[in-house]
């Protein structure tokens, strides 16, 4: 008997179980010592080797492919016994290597009886598909997934998994590996939807225009995950403990304590294991062990042929001789020569996607614009906004002739004028005024239509109307 190989390659990553003999421990730790990437654990008295979680970033065959070539770089091919794939995107794989393709649920029931025997009820959550399996000792007696439910009918979501929590994460400037930290912080936490990626997004731009704090907008996405999980997965079959949380997610404190609530399960009923991400690898190499009639293995380089393989053909360039560059009709403010101070005018037009500041002269001329990305914080896009127009257009002085002018900002979703130091329009007290008045730049060019000479009738609707104030 030689080394059993198993390989879980999902939508984001890829995870390899090499489970060997006594009689292999040392070739097994010289892999190790070769590449980091590797570790050895164990199980009974048969070396287990676990690979890093590694990323596939849209490219399985390829990352397959090295992951397995670093590994054969110690061990050679006549110690390798057997090799067999699971997960939802191992099927080419098997497919090109002739390999035999292994159930998830099985997989991970295999692993989770033999390490956990005490564990009754498994909750998974990946990056692409949740699952929800009942166990009594190695078999199963009840499962579901998001997606492929039992009874075969169920749509493809990303609302509740690892992918959408990745993407908010990332779109609110943190890092995955940090949201379990940030949410522990959170005092309480906004209310997000769950059962849709889409309706999800736009309650957490909501929640920034009430002012929630990260913190508490990733706590609520964390809430919405755990119902989500609970009412779509779960959908009232029993939970019984001790529940064992693996996948990429339960590395995430906030969706951990969530899960707690929701099932309303004790400290100590509901754990992650070490081996949280590695149980369909796992499983598959016990499985592919007890298999007594085992495949040929073809060559691991068929995977970089066949990847170079599908590669599209090259295009020519695009060419941009019929491309109007806008930016070229754009000229250069040059004030007039003159000592005195240039009167300007800011607007801000502050969105869920990006922060427009703007500076314009007396006669609605462009002086200097930024535009950003709000991020998910709309204080802090101000903030920089303001702070880059006035390196250039300068700091705010007060006109001793007409008094101190200021612009009220208008919002559009991102932030309340309140947040940003100025007294909020009651007269727009909802969504729909709020849109029918002028934003940014044409605010204050109408502001300036309204100051000059010819049109003192209009400024007391001006002030009135469209939110300006003369102070």
């Amino acid at each position: 008997m030689g080394i059993n190989i198993g390989l879980d390659i999902g939508a984001i990553s890829l995870k390899l179980a090499a489970l060997g003999n006594p009689g292999d421990r040392l070739l097994l730790r010289r892999l190790c010592a070769t590449h980091p990437e590797f570790r050895m654990r164990t199980l009974g008295v048969r070396p287990l080797v676990l690979s890093d979680y590694r990323r596939i970033s849209g490219s399985p065959i390829q990352s397959t492919y090295d992951l397995l070539r670093e590994f054969y770089d110690v061990v050679p091919d006549v110690a390798v016994e057997g090799m067999r794939v699971t997960g939802s995107g191992s099927r080419t794989i098997a497919k090109v290597l002739g390999l035999f393709f292994e159930n998830e649920f099985k997989s991970i029931a295999r692993m989770i009886g033999a390490f956990y025997p005490q564990v009754r009820t498994v909750f998974e959550i990946g990056g692409e598909s949740s699952k929800y399996i009942r166990l009594e000792g190695t078999s199963i007696v009840d499962y579901d997934r998001s997606g492929e439910c039992a009874a075969g009918t169920g749509s493809e979501c990303a609302a509740g998994t690892g992918s959408f929590l990745d993407q908010q994460a990332l779109r609110m400037q943190y890092s995955v590996e940090d949201v379990g930290e940030v949410v522990c912080t959170a005092s309480c936490a906004a209310r997000i939807a769950g059962r849709c990626s889409v309706f999800a997004k736009s309650d957490m731009i909501h929640a920034q225009q009430k002012g929630y704090s990260p913190a508490e907008i990733l706590r609520g996405l964390c809430d919405a995950v755990a119902r989500n999980y609970k009412s779509s997965i779960v959908k009232g079959r029993p939970v019984q403990a001790p529940v064992a949380l693996i996948g990429a997610v339960s590395q995430n404190a906030g969706v951990t304590a969530a899960l707690r609530e929701a099932f309303s399960l004790a400290e100590g009923d509901l754990f992650v294991p070490p081996e949280f991400a590695w149980c369909g690898a796992i499983g598959t190499a016990m499985l592919e062990a007890e298999e007594p009639h085992k495949r040929s293995i073809l060559e691991i380089h068929r995977l970089n042929q066949h990847d170079s393989g599908d590669k599209l053909q090259d295009t020519s360039p695009l060419s941009s001789a019929n491309v109007v560059q806008l930016r070229e009709r754009v000229s250069v403010y040059v004030p007039a020569p003159s000592e005195d101070p240039i009167t300007a005018y800011l607007g801000l037009d502050i969105g869920s996607v990006s922060t427009n500041v703007v500076a314009i002269d007396e006669f609605g001329t462009v002086i200097h614009d930024v535009y950003l990305r709000t991020a998910g914080r709309p204080i802090e896009a101000v903030q920089q906004g303001l702070g880059e127009g006035g390196k250039i257009v300068g700091q705010p002085r007060e006109n001793p002739r007409r008094g101190h002018h200021r612009l009220r900002p208008r919002t559009d979703r991102g932030v309340r004028g309140r947040r940003c130091g100025q007294r909020r329009d009651h007269r727009a007290q909802d969504r729909r005024t709020a849109h029918q008045q002028h934003t940014g730049w044409r605010a204050c060019r109408h502001h300036l239509r309204d100051r000059r000479p010819g049109f003192q009738i209009h400024l007391h609707r001006a002030r009135r109307g469209r939110g300006f104030r003369h102070e």
